[in-house]
């Protein structure tokens, strides 16, 4: 398996690749040269009389050659093992810059190559499988060729036939293997799949976990998780099953074809036609021959994973990138539109549509959700390439100019603008590297959010993945200044004020108009009333520009443009009209309280850096005992399994080492020196046997570790996403979703190790010690002695030394692991900011540079691992040549026969077996127990607002909060005393809500309103117990929300965040998450509701339309009417509504409200959160939220 294309991929690896293999091959001839010289002692007693006492002087006078082929045979496999580290890393390093840079080329257009899971998964997780086939395979595979030939090369002129024997038997194993493997690509191909379908419903489950829990439905998805997480059990048990087979086969041909070398030697040197040097070499380096290519056959299955991967990579890579043209374009000419059309698969949402927008005049696109107004913004910042027909920016069509050009003429501010995880400086200087801190902070005081920045931190401070510890607001504002700051020809508006107060809005909308004159800025809006003033008004209706012209004249033709504005007018009429109708006052509607203390405006996660400070402080530091310990105790139900596994695993090892021990009987028996009472013809059948049978043991003992291990693994799966339901929302934010992929997947495969290969590897070791101890223990206690020291320092005492010498070495890798799946996810979700603003490159760069910290980290590891493996080698040579020695002084003292102590020595000689599996896991082990700790620290996280299953079931009567207090700081559980003080000063400091007190009474309508970041929508999550006030109480039906079954109060409430979060599948699949056994009547009831009729009628499969990743098929609207349509199948007595029509047209809004006031006619309780003073006007009555204090 040699893939030409993946190699020249990397050509920084051959030289490491090359050099792993002379290295090897050093490694070999030290120790061939060993070998040699022991023959040379060992014939001289057995031909040549020589006494023992001569040979142990001989073997004295040889202990320079032999010391120096062990130090170089030690050194040669520490090059060989960092060379192919080298290797492996330019190769990680290579690919995951390839696949990450197309990423960046395809754009966010990438989702319809790879969904974005897969895509994190095979840049990160995937190059990572590459290292095995460039460090291990590659170089294996070289190696393998040379070393039989090297070996038949040095033999052949005294044992010519057992050589030639050795030599032809080598093919054997990869013929076998190709012949068991036949459909390997077909398996591994369908591992890998099952493998990032899993990462990629975890990461779907992870985004969406609070539209989950909000609607209960957390708990079906916690059961399709776990039916693809045994998917994907299934499928490694399947490759696992096709991989031992091959194993199996290559363990026969491995013993097999070394007893056919050994029997015939022994036969040959019983019949004179070879001499005892000759034999010898033959017995002790018959398994050299093969054990290259064992290896190799190990390696090749690893590294099918990294092959599969590979795939999938390609297929990324050969994606063809958006045509770019070669013109460069100002941007400062007029924009001509003609003939436009767009399709969204066989959904037409633009139908020629034709305009000219002058230079330097602000123009607004207006019409209904889902018209085509963000598309026609799309198209013209360059986003949607597959247009069809004409646009030309100063007579240059689109298709025509370079990218960089057409970013640099044309800015668009979107809806839900991307943050990056770092600082607020780090995001606005990705528009303008080049801006001042004052530049900065002017950019931000346009947009009306300096004040707030400089309350909480300035220029550094830290933003969350997604800017998720902003609000809706906040963000808009940030993104704003950040497009401010790029000074660009063209600017795009698509509804990017949706989210702001009233002032804010007034604000920025002078903003944009001060930018006409000098930019031509085009807005899309929904608010009718903040365009008034545009030179021009493009009215789009299906698809088509219905109509244009400004404010007065479109007013003038009574058409689609008045029937909006008219609509708008009407809302706030109807609305008070209806409020006239009703004596709201006595209905004691809401009853507030100021509170007495004044407080910044907050983030959503104000603190978050204090709080992960705070987490971090709580984390327990564990030890790799109790982390061991922890993750034993998961095997109890499968001690069968195990105790199964341990004995056919001690029975196959035993047999592993007896091949050469029994070769060491027969070499005594060919000589008439017949030891333990065995001839010729028995030694040789026993080592026949033992080759035999040690392929089917194998077998059946890595089946039984592995079948363990993979259910444990699932279980494991569902521990952790069991846990993160608990600890969703309130522990999750600012936690990076591909951290969290990067733990279900990579970090819970690496427990693999602990379960299939520690535990019963370490107990085979015990039991093969105990019985190589007996049997030494029978020829001579000295020499049990000795052995049992080289097992304590081999099996202990070096493994123990290799773990300390890690350090926190392993932690430190499985984090940077993490980080790069956060860094990857964080980049490809904000892949459109970073093609707006030149930043592909600066991405690329900063990728490298964390693959480079995170590359040091396992350089440091694997030097540690590569010198674990060199030192226990040498160990192993030099405690054989002590065994030798001291049985030869045994021999000449006549406490035993020099047969039996030949046997003995070379049955300790080959016994090392078991015990080298244990010597590398001081240093192997460190990332698995790191990953363990990982997993266990989540499973032990305690929640902000721990599930109440044993509280009482309430009948939904009104709801409340009394004198509540809240800070994002203070809602952290540090979960250590340590960092209580400084979340205490920290809550204090950034309080969110302070002594809130008011009243929701059934069957009235509230709308709470306020500046952006002033906690509306944190009083919203209190109400959901999403978060649990630092001080007063939310009651529910009179009692204390914290004593109410979770179930129980989520039954009763439904909540519609300010994102409507889509999941991958249908509409219909996204309306059943909240009802999961509506019936279509039912779900069309409430689409009708939700103004989502037309859309469905017009979407080619209605109901049955898949939506695209996160809905990104969809508009704004659209997405915000399917969050509704939820509400309204949900039909449950209390509604929580955080901007419900941010992004909907007058019309929509119209329809959506007078439905939710027909809820309130019903009986239910809302709670509604707007800018809008046409939806407000709906409420029978507002609060009003100013820092934190209500009025």
């Amino acid at each position: 398996m040699f893939e030409k294309r993946l190699f020249s991929l990397v050509p920084q690896a051959t030289p490491h690749i090359m050099a792993s293999v002379l290295f090897k091959w050093i490694a070999l001839m030290a120790n061939i040269t060993v070998m040699w010289v022991l023959a040379r002692i060992l014939g001289g007693i057995v031909t040549d009389g020589l006494s023992a006492a001569l040979a142990v002087d001989a073997l004295a006078q040889a202990a320079l050659p032999l010391a120096a082929a062990t130090i170089v045979r030690a050194v040669s496999i520490y090059l060989a093992q960092r060379a192919g580290d080298k290797a492996a890393f330019e190769a990680v390093r290579r690919v995951r810059s390839l696949v990450y840079d197309k990423l960046t080329a395809l754009g966010p257009s990438y989702t319809e190559t790879v969904p974005t899971a897969e895509a994190v998964q095979t840049s990160v997780e995937g190059a990572t499988q590459l290292q095995v086939y460039f460090g291990g395979y590659l170089p294996q595979l070289f190696f393998a060729g040379l070393a039989p030939i090297t070996l038949f090369a040095l033999l052949v002129g005294q044992a010519g036939l057992p050589a030639a024997l050795l030599l032809a038997c080598v093919p054997v194993i990869p013929v076998s293997i190709m012949m068991v493997m036949r459909n390997a690509k077909k398996i591994g191909a369908e591992y890998w799949g099952s493998y990032v379908d899993l990462g990629g419903m975890f990461l779907e489950a992870v985004q969406g976990l609070t539209t989950l829990k909000v609607y209960q439905a957390d708990r079906s998805w916690h059961e399709r998780i776990n039916t693809e997480s045994e998917r994907f059990r299934t499928a490694t048990m399947r490759l696992l099953v096709m991989q031992l087979r091959s194993i199996c086969v290559m363990d026969l041909v491995v013993y097999m074809g070394a007893a056919l070398g050994i029997i015939v030697a022994t036969l040959q040197l019983a019949t004179g036609k070879i001499g005892f040097e000759a034999a010898f070499l033959i017995v002790f380096l018959s398994q050299e021959f093969f054990l290259p290519m064992r290896r190799l056959g190990s390696l090749f299955h690893t590294a099918m994973n990294g092959m599969a991967a590979s795939r999938r990579m390609f297929g990324i890579l050969d994606t063809p990138e958006p045509e770019r043209g070669d013109v460069e374009l100002d941007g400062r000419g007029d924009i001509e539109l003609a003939g436009v059309s767009y399709a969204y698969g066989d959904r037409t949402v633009l139908d020629s549509a034709s305009a000219t927008i002058a230079h330097g005049s602000l123009v607004a696109l207006v019409g209904e959700s889902g018209g085509g107004k963000s598309t026609i913004a799309g198209i013209i910042a360059g986003r949607k390439g597959a247009y069809r027909g004409s646009v030309r920016i100063g007579g240059v069509e689109l298709r025509d100019a370079t990218a960089a050009s057409l970013m640099r003429a044309v800015t668009l501010v979107p809806t839900n603008g991307h943050l990056f995880a770092g600082t607020l400086r780090d995001n606005l200087l990705l528009a303008q590297p080049s801006a001042t801190d004052t530049e900065l902070l002017r950019a931000l005081d346009r947009t009306r959010v300096a004040a707030f920045v400089q309350a909480n931190g300035g220029l550094d401070m830290v933003i969350n993945e997604g800017g998720t510890n902003l609000s809706g607001g906040q963000r808009q504002r940030v993104c704003m200044a950040r497009a401010l700051l790029h000074d660009s020809p063209i600017y795009v508006f698509d509804e990017a004020t949706s989210n702001v107060d009233a002032a804010s809005e007034a604000a920025i909308g002078e903003v944009i108009a001060s930018l006409a004159g000098g930019h031509t800025a085009i807005v899309v809006a929904h608010r009718l009333s903040t365009i008034v003033g545009a030179d021009q008004i493009l009215v789009l209706e299906r698809g088509r520009i219905a109509e244009h012209g400004t404010h007065g004249e479109l007013l003038a033709t009574a058409g689609a443009y008045a029937r909006m504005w008219n609509s708008q007018e009407q809302l706030s009429a109807y609305a008070y009209a209806e409020d006239d109708a009703e004596d709201v006052e006595d209905a004691g509607a809401v009853e507030a309280v100021d509170g007495s203390a004044a407080c910044t405006d907050g983030l959503n996660g104000a603190s978050s850096s204090s709080a992960a400070a705070a987490l971090d402080s709580g984390r327990v530091r564990r030890s790799a005992p109790s982390i061991m310990w922890r993750m034993m105790g998961l095997v109890r139900p499968l001690a069968g399994w195990l105790v199964l596994a341990v004995a056919l695993g001690s029975i196959g090892m035993l047999t592993a080492a007896f091949v050469p021990a029994f070769g060491a009987l027969g070499l005594m028996a060919a000589l008439g020196r017949n030891a333990l009472g065995l001839g010729l013809i028995a030694a040789c059948a026993a080592c026949a046997a033992c080759g035999i049978a040690r392929g089917p043991l194998h077998y059946g003992e890595q089946l039984c570790n592995h079948y363990i291990a993979f259910r444990l693994l699932a279980h494991i799966r569902n521990l952790v996403f069991g846990a993160l339901r608990q600890l969703a929302p309130a522990k999750l934010e600012g936690r990076g979703k591909g951290e969290l992929v990067s733990l279900v997947t990579s970090d819970i495969e690496l427990l693999e190790v602990f379960y299939a290969h520690t535990i019963s590897p370490i107990a085979i070791a015990l039991v093969c010690t105990v019985v190589f101890e007996g049997f030494l223990l029978a020829v001579s206690p000295e020499l049990a002695g000795i052995a049992l020291v080289a097992y304590a320092v081999l099996g202990v005492l070096l493994p123990l030394t290799s773990a300390k010498a890690c350090g926190t070495t392993g932690r430190q890798s499985r984090e940077g692991a993490g980080k790069l799946g956060a860094y990857v996810l964080d980049s490809l979700r904000g892949a459109s900011e970073t093609i707006q603003f030149a930043g592909g490159a600066d991405r690329s760069r900063a990728l490298a540079k964390l693959t480079e910290q995170v590359g040091a980290v396992d350089a440091r590891l694997k030097r540690r691992q590569a010198a674990s493996e060199a030192v226990a080698d040498a160990l192993i040579l030099a405690a054989n040549l002590v065994m030798l020695g001291h049985a030869l002084q045994l021999v000449a003292a006549g406490t035993i026969d020099f047969a039996a102590a030949f046997v003995a020595v070379f049955t300790f000689v080959s016994s090392f077996g078991s015990v080298m599996a244990v010597s590398r896991l001081g240093a192997s082990l460190q990332e698995t127990l790191a990953s363990g700790a990982r997993v266990l620290d989540l499973l032990d996280e305690r929640p902000q607002c721990a599930e109440v299953a044993d509280g009482q079931d309430v009948e939904f009567a009104g709801a409340a909060a009394e004198h509540v207090s809240f800070s994002y700081a203070g809602g952290v559980d540090a979960g250590g005393a340590g960092a209580t003080e400084q979340v205490a000063n920290d809550a204090a400091a950034n309080l969110i809500l302070d002594d809130v007190t008011c009243t929701f009474a059934p069957g009235t309508m509230t709308c709470i309103m306020g500046r952006s970041g002033s906690g509306k929508s944190t009083l919203l999550k209190l109400l959901m117990r999403f978060w649990d006030p630092a001080a007063g109480t939310i009651t529910v039906s009179g009692v204390d929300a914290r004593h109410i079954n979770t179930a129980s109060l989520r039954s009763h409430e439904a909540y519609m965040t300010q994102d409507t979060h889509l999941f991958c599948g249908t509409v219909r699949e996204n309306l059943l998450v909240a009802h999961a056994n509506a019936t279509n009547a039912e779900l069309l009831d409430a689409c009708r509701s939700a103004s989502l009729t037309a859309l469905i009628d017009r979407l080619p499969q209605g109901l049955d339309t898949p939506v695209a990743e996160l809905g990104d098929s969809l508009s704004g609207g659209e997405r915000q009417r399917i969050g509704l349509a939820r509400i309204f199948l949900n039909d449950a007595p209390f509604i929580l509504l955080d901007e419900p029509t941010s992004a909907l047209d007058a019309l929509n809004e119209a329809s959506v409200m007078q439905a939710v006031d027909e809820l309130k006619r019903r009986g239910k309780t809302i709670v509604l959160v707007s800018h809008r003073a046409s939806t407000c006007a709906f409420a029978d009555c507002s609060l009003s939220v100013e820092h934190g204090r209500l009025s």
